[in-house]
C-alpha cells in the first residue's frame, strides 16, 4: 500500500514546473560529484517558489537515502547554540542534508554560520538556505567559498512554463491569457489564480481574482506592512510606472518620503533602475487589484494624484525635451499608444498594455507630450501687407 508521504511526493513531482537547472545541480551534489557545490543559497521575493523548490529538493534527498534535517527560520532561537543542537546531525552524521527555509527571519545567524557552524560539517553533507534576502556580499566575494557555495536568485516563470502550470491545473484555454495578465510569471499567483480560475467562469471577460486570492497573495508576496503610510507608499508604487522619492513627496506630502522610499527600496520584490523603483508584476497587480476592490474611491483618488503630478511635469518640462519626463514615471498600465490634449489641464490616452482592459479614451495609462506644430504663415495678412506697400509706392 502506498503511504501518504509517497502520494504527496508523487503529486509534487507531477505538479512541479521549471527549475531544471537548480534540480540538476543539486542532483549532482547528491551523487557525490567533486565539482558540485557544498552549499546552496536560494533567494527571491515572496511567492517566487522557494518553498516549493525546497520541498522538491527534500524529496530528492530522501529518495537518495540521505538523512534530512529541515529547519524553519521563522521559529529559530536567538541563541546560536539552539540552532546547533537542532542541526546536530549535520555536524555528526556523514551525508546529512540540512535545509533551512525562511532564512530572512534568522539572517542574523549568517556570519556565525559561515565562520563557525558550516566549516564543522561532517563529510559528504550538503546545506540549502532559502530566504527573501540575498547573502551578504562578503561571503559571495570570498574566494574560499567561491567553489563551495552556489547562490541562485529565483526568477519568475517564463510564459511557456506558466502556460504549462495552468495546463496542468486544467485551466480552460480561453481563461489562461486573462490569468497570465494578472499573475505574470509568479508561481504563487499562478497557483492561486489557477485554483480559482475555472470555477464559476463562463466567459473570459468575467474572470478576476477573488478577495481570498488577493488576501493570500498580499501575505505571501508582500508580508507585513508597518504602518498605514507604508501601505500608501506601496499603493503609489503599484500604480506608478516608476517611483522616485520626489514622486512620493509630491503624491504623499504629509508623509516622510525619504523614510518610505528607503523602505520600498529594501523590499525583495522591488527592482531598482535608473528611472526609479519597479515592483515585480505580480506584486504590482495584486496591490492595485486589492486597493480597487477594498477602497475604490481611494484607488481613483490615488490615480488622480498621480495624474496631477504628471501634468505638472508636462507643464514645467523644458521646450527642448530635457529634464524629467512623465513618460518615465507613468502609471502602471503601460505606455500610451497615442495622446491628445482635450482642454487645459486634461490629457486623455488610450492603453495598449495587455493588463489593461479599457477600450475607451480615459485617464488611463501614460502621458506623452504632443509635439508642437510648425507655425503656419498667415497668407491673408501677408497679402494685405503687400497691397499696402504697393499703394504707398504708387501714391509717392
Amino acid at each position: 500500500m502506498v503511504s501518504v508521504g509517497e502520494r504527496l511526493s508523487s503529486a509534487r513531482t507531477r505538479a512541479f514546473v521549471g527549475r531544471e537547472t537548480e534540480l540538476d545541480r543539486f542532483g549532482k551534489a547528491l551523487a557525490g560529484d567533486p565539482e558540485a557545490p557544498f552549499g546552496f543559497y536560494v533567494h527571491g521575493p515572496g511567492g517566487i517558489g522557494k518553498s516549493t523548490l525546497l520541498r522538491r529538493l527534500a524529496d530528492r534527498a530522501r529518495a537518495a537515502g540521505r538523512l534530512l534535517v529541515e529547519l524553519d527560520g521563522r521559529f529559530a532561537s536567538r541563541d546560536p547554540a539552539d540552532f546547533e543542537r537542532a542541526a546536530s546531525p549535520f555536524l555528526d552524521v556523514p551525508g546529512t542534508v540540512l535545509i533551512v527555509g525562511s532564512f530572512e527571519h534568522c539572517q542574523w545567524l549568517e556570519s556565525w554560520l559561515w565562520q563557525h557552524f558550516l566549516p564543522g560539517a561532517a563529510d559528504g553533507t550538503l546545506v540549502v538556505l532559502a530566504g527573501r534576502l540575498p547573502p551578504r556580499p562578503q561571503w559571495t566575494a570570498d574566494p574560499a567559498w567561491a567553489g563551495l557555495l552556489h547562490v541562485t536568485e529565483l526568477k519568475p516563470f517564463s510564459e511557456e512554463q506558466a502556460q504549462s502550470l495552468l495546463a496542468a491545473a486544467r485551466i480552460r484555454p480561453e481563461l489562461r491569457d486573462r490569468v497570465l495578465r494578472f499573475a505574470g510569471g509568479n508561481p504563487l499567483a499562478l497557483s492561486l489564480a489557477a485554483a480559482s480560475g475555472s470555477a464559476g467562469c463562463g466567459r473570459e471577460e468575467i474572470w478576476a481574482p477573488s478577495a481570498d486570492v488577493l488576501r493570500t497573495l498580499l501575505a505571501g508576496l508582500i508580508g507585513e506592512v508597518p504602518t498605514a503610510a507604508h501601505r500608501r507608499a506601496l499603493e503609489v508604487a503599484a500604480q506608478a510606472r516608476s517611483t522616485s522619492e520626489e514622486l512620493l513627496d509630491s503624491v504623499l506630502p504629509e508623509e516622510d518620503a525619504h523614510l518610505l522610499f528607503s523602505w520600498l527600496r529594501d523590499l525583495p520584490f522591488m527592482e531598482s533602475t535608473h528611472q526609479g523603483l519597479h515592483p515585480h508584476d505580480a506584486a504590482r497587480e495584486t496591490l492595485a487589484a486589492d486597493l480597487r476592490w477594498r477602497a475604490p474611491n481611494a484607488f481613483v483618488s490615488m490615480r488622480g494624484r498621480l495624474a496631477e503630478e504628471y501634468l505638472r511635469l508636462l507643464r514645467e518640462a523644458p521646450e527642448d525635451g530635457s529634464g524629467p519626463s512623465p513618460t518615465n514615471s507613468s502609471t502602471s498600465s503601460g505606455r500610451a499608444r497615442s495622446s491628445r490634449v482635450c482642454a487645459p489641464g486634461r490629457v486623455r490616452t488610450r492603453c495598449t498594455t495587455a493588463r489593461c482592459t479599457r477600450t475607451t479614451w480615459t485617464w488611463c495609462c501614460g502621458w506623452r507630450r504632443r509635439p508642437r506644430e510648425p507655425r503656419r504663415p498667415n497668407w491673408s495678412a501677408t497679402g494685405r501687407s503687400a497691397n499696402r506697400r504697393r499703394s504707398v509706392s504708387t501714391a509717392s
